[in-house]
């Protein structure tokens, strides 16, 4: 009878070598910082560009209301409104009308005090009837 062979040895292993009754902690969850860390950066991306929209269209005469100043940095026939600070030396006039969804200036013509309009023949025309700033 011969005897088994002897067991090969094994290939040592890459995982580090504990002593007896020590085993390796599992590494640390990090998801729960990632996850606050993408949320804020998500809500300060938010910000800014609310803040950017808003500065950017704050003289849009498209969002003018009744009581607005605005001043025309163009011409008669090529008018460049922009609303206006009513103190400002260059609030020429002021927003008596705001009719939407209009291409008819003539509206206009039944308000006190009117001096000119402005139209805008946009995809969401509209008409703003100005009187003088005092």
């Amino acid at each position: 009878m011969s005897t088994p062979p002897a067991p090969e040895a094994t290939a040592p292993s890459d995982l580090p070598e504990f002593p007896p009754g020590v085993t390796a902690a599992p590494p640390a969850k990090r998801t729960a910082g990632r996850k606050v860390k993408k949320a804020l950066g998500i809500v300060v991306v938010l910000v800014v560009a609310f803040f950017a929209f808003g500065y950017y269209i704050m003289d849009d005469p498209s969002i003018a209301e009744v009581g607005n100043c605005v001043h025309n940095d163009g011409s008669d026939s090529k008018p460049d409104v922009a609303i206006v600070d009513c103190g400002a030396a260059n609030a020429d006039f002021k927003v008596l009308k705001v009719v939407r969804n209009s291409t008819d200036d003539a509206v206009c013509n039944e308000v006190d005090g009117v001096e000119a309009s402005y139209l805008e023949k946009s995809s969401d025309p509209f008409v703003l009837c100005l009187g003088k700033n005092h």
